[in-house]
């Protein structure tokens, strides 16, 4: 086992599928279970299918959103990646986008809940099938809230091409087998024949080439699925090490124009006109409990800064890019490696953001000065917490005397700064919201987003509170940020729906009022586009946003986040 495994949090109920998955991992693993060191070698088991044709189609399936919820328009790097690897290693590959090819699309799937999804029908997933033709269909899954549109395309798929192998990876199937396999069951009839756990580059290549020889590895690493009506389960203990050694994600198979068109990137404010999202590491060591990616890979690691220059600058000659968002994690931990990251990029002069969020006390007053002069333009800062005392619930390492500070140092240089906010968790106190609203009225952010905290499959939080009983395993499979949905919290949800709704108006209020002319001049350009039905940008509002209310403030503020 490797000497720098990390002790799983022991508020993780150990009868639960996590532990079970976070004990098996060597970034992880404790000296209790299955270690990474008792994995066996191969064991090829006969694959009862013709395997003459091994090409591969990979597809990112249509995404879950709640009504009002804007919609995002981002090449999906997962499948892009592992396309690139199979490229790379001579395996014939394709990439299906449902969310992209099928934009204008859009079905209510959760009446109660007002959610829809919106991509591809499977009428039309099921014509590219039938004309595709691929031995082995590839399905990712990001978010769990998807899990039910992925379960829908593996049905589809073994209704056209019934001797094909369906392959599941991602988050959900990851850290949920039996989950994952129990809803993709339909008439008594699996529609997922295997899972592969953790980073698919490596693992789907030894996959097809072992399928190409009519053997599957029933010992591969990470590989979940039935011998003989028994489901066997694999670790996932190996982890790509060398990121700088990866291929480039095959955007090239993706219709890249597109998503420029719809023009509807991570951070939907941008300066660019032409947006690229990128990564420049994985994992993120941080363990808040109301995330799950810490758990689904907890190792940071990353590419160099050289790499990270070299792919922007194929981007801005392939596709004339004028803007990068990166999805890092965690962009600013290792703040010797950021700031020559930004030194290196500087002369490409590029704008750039960090739409999902850094670290306040990461933000060194250097480092703010380095990733100014590279481009950037907005600093999203994850607080997630209100308070000290929610803080500690939330596991965020925040100083909170210094916060107001950073803000304003960035403000000073022109730059936007965006917060995160994560209200109602469990232990948090009436007045500890309350008062800490107050507190964020006197910061001098030019965006904010309050979220309730929702409980993701794969966060401390959603294993505890479902060993309470106090939500179930369908709460998780849904994400509707401006509801609650973890009970006996001491607060009801009713008040956190109000308190949250009704703040972000307030707060909205406070900014157009500092902001004056900045405000309009910032937004106004972005509105007029949502507001065009037939750009369909947002979930089933057909434009209707009232851009100038009685008050002076977006009245679907609390669907429409100014993020």
């Amino acid at each position: 086992m490797s000497k720098k495994a990390h002790k799983i949090s022991d508020n993780i109920p150990k009868d639960s599928p996590l532990y079970s998955y976070l004990v098996t991992k060597e970034e992880t693993g404790v000296s209790v279970g299955l270690s990474a060191t008792s994995v066996r070698g191969p064991n090829f088991v006969d694959l009862n299918t013709d395997y003459k044709n091994s090409k591969v189609l990979l597809i990112n399936p249509p995404m879950c959103a709640p009504n009002g919820m804007t919609k995002r328009s981002i090449p999906p790097a997962a499948i892009a990646y592992v396309a690139g690897s199979l490229r790379e290693v001579g395996i014939e590959v394709e990439l299906l986008d449902c969310v992209i090819e099928g934009w204008g699309h859009e079905e209510l799937i959760d009446e109660k809940n007002g959610i829809y999804t919106y991509g591809l029908s499977d009428e039309a997933v099921a014509d590219y099938l039938a004309e595709s033709k691929p031995g082995i269909i590839g399905l990712s899954l990001v978010f769990s809230q998807d899990l039910r549109n992925l379960c829908k395309i593996s049905r589809v798929a073994k209704k056209v091409l019934p001797n094909s192998i369906v392959v599941a990876g991602g988050l959900h199937p990851t850290m949920y087998p039996e989950s994952t396999f129990r809803h993709c069951t339909f008439d008594g009839e699996r529609t997922i024949d295997y899972i592969l756990r953790g980073e698919g580059e490596y693992r789907l290549a030894e996959f097809v080439f072992n399928y190409q020889k009519g053997k599957v590895d029933k010992n591969q690493d990470g590989l979940i699925g039935y011998f003989d009506r028994k489901m066997v389960t694999n670790p996932e203990t190996k982890k790509i090490q060398d990121l700088d050694s990866l291929p480039l994600p095959a955007y090239d198979l993706l219709p890249m124009e597109k998503y420029f068109e719809v023009d509807m990137p991570a951070n939907p404010f941008h300066k660019g006109k032409r947006v690229m999202h990128l990564h420049t590491s994985r994992g993120c060591p941080i363990e808040c409990t109301f995330c799950s990616s810490t758990n689904f890979s907890y190792a940071f690691r990353t590419r160099s800064p050289q790499i990270v220059y070299d792919e922007i600058k194929h981007y801005i000659d392939t596709y004339d890019i004028d803007e990068v968002q990166f999805l890092d994690d965690n962009l600013l931990l290792n703040g010797a490696r950021a700031e020559k990251l930004f030194d290196v990029i500087k002369p490409l002069n590029l704008s750039w953001c960090t739409p999902n969020g850094t670290m306040v006390i990461t933000w060194k007053p250097h480092l703010m000065e380095k990733a100014i002069d590279s481009g950037m333009y907005q600093a999203t800062l994850a607080l997630d917490g209100l308070t000290e005392e929610t803080h500690k619930l939330t596991g965020k390492p925040v100083d909170m005397h210094n916060v107001a500070d950073k803000i304003d140092a960035f403000r000073k240089r022109d730059v936007l700064v965006h917060g995160f906010f994560v209200i109602g968790m469990p232990g948090e106190k009436i007045e500890d919201i309350q008062n800490g609203l107050e507190w964020v009225k006197t910061l001098n952010f030019s965006s904010a987003s309050f979220f309730i905290a929702q409980p993701y499959p794969g966060a401390e939080l959603y294993e505890v509170e479902l060993a309470k009983g106090n939500i179930k395993e369908e709460d998780g499979l849904r994400a509707v940020k401006a509801k609650s949905f973890i009970k006996n919290l001491g607060i009801s949800g009713e008040f956190l729906e109000e308190t949250v709704g009704s703040f972000k108006k307030d707060y909205e209020k406070i900014i157009k009022k500092r902001e004056g002319d900045g405000w309009r001049n910032r937004y106004e350009k972005h509105f007029k586009r949502l507001t065009n039905p037939d750009l369909q940008l947002m979930v089933n509002t057909r434009g209707e946003i009232n851009f100038n209310g009685p008050d002076g403030v977006l009245i679907q503020l609390d669907k429409l986040e100014v993020d």
